[in-house]
């Protein structure tokens, strides 16, 4: 197996605990997503991770391990936040600041830590940013010179990026972007509902817009800031779709009917 390379199948999230008093094995949500050359990376020439520090008597050291499942080699490239308590859905890939008590991008090693003040108040580790479906592990009050120590272990599948233009040609800027499985029960969530939780996203200054999907045939809802122009497709997500690094989609100059497929 080369170095950097991306393993494009789905897999379990298995999150294997080693903390004080015990080992423990936690499930952890399906990751998600890059393209090749993009995102986190797994690699098996990385060189080991420094020894992280040794904690004062009023504070708490956090390690995490982050490797790939098949192989166990690290990921480089995760967002890991420490958080003091659990955010609800919709922060869960971007946590309220208050909330976050450290944060950082896994070098090549894949391994994250941190020493924190031992508040005697519960942690947890976030895992989010390009390359995964987010997902929270517990880490373990942090206790006056307690150590914690984890291995996270997740597979990285292929990522989806999309570019919306306006009816005039502009790129939709701050616009709505929803992308969720094509099932029957499959619904358009209202202003406030909590249907579209986890699928829908804001589209950056560009236009444009990175989601973490597994394969599968999905539905697309997309309008600008305003809620203007809505366009309704569908979105066959595969090995071949992911060989192009971008998606268009043109927003249509009057919002279209909802589609049979989606009332």
């Amino acid at each position: 197996m080369s170095s950097n390379i991306l393993v494009y199948a789905l897999a379990t999230v298995m999150l294997s605990l080693t903390a004080c008093g015990g080992d423990t094995t936690t499930i952890a949500r399906d990751t998600s997503a890059t393209v090749a050359g993009t995102g986190p990376q797994v690699s098996n020439t990385a060189p080991p991770p420094p020894a992280p520090p040794t904690p004062e008597a009023n504070e708490t050291l956090y390690v995490a391990h982050i490797v790939e499942a098949a192989s166990g080699f690290p990921i480089g490239g995760v967002m890991c936040s420490l958080l003091n308590s659990v955010p609800d859905p919709e922060y869960m890939r971007k946590p309220i600041r208050k909330n976050v008590v450290h944060e950082y991008v896994t070098p090549k090693h894949g391994q994250y830590h941190a020493v924190v003040e031992a508040d005697g108040k519960d942690k947890y580790l976030l895992v989010a940013g390009y390359g995964f479906a987010p997902f929270i592990t517990e880490m373990g009050p942090a206790t006056p010179g307690g150590k914690y120590e984890k291995t996270i272990s997740a597979t990285i599948l292929p990522m989806a990026t999309f570019v919306v233009r306006s009816p005039n040609g502009d790129r939709t800027d701050e616009g709505v972007f929803t992308m969720k499985l094509a099932e029957a029960s499959a619904q358009i969530g209202t202003r406030g509902d909590s249907s579209n939780i986890g699928t829908t996203e804001r589209l950056d200054y560009l236009g444009e817009v990175t989601v973490n999907r597994k394969y599968g045939k999905y539905y697309l809802i997309v309008n600008d800031a305003e809620g203007h122009f809505r366009y309704y497709g569908t979105f066959d997500w595969n090995a071949e779709t992911a060989k192009k690094s971008k998606h268009a989609i043109q927003l249509p100059e009057k919002s279209m009917s909802r589609p049979d497929w989606y009332k």
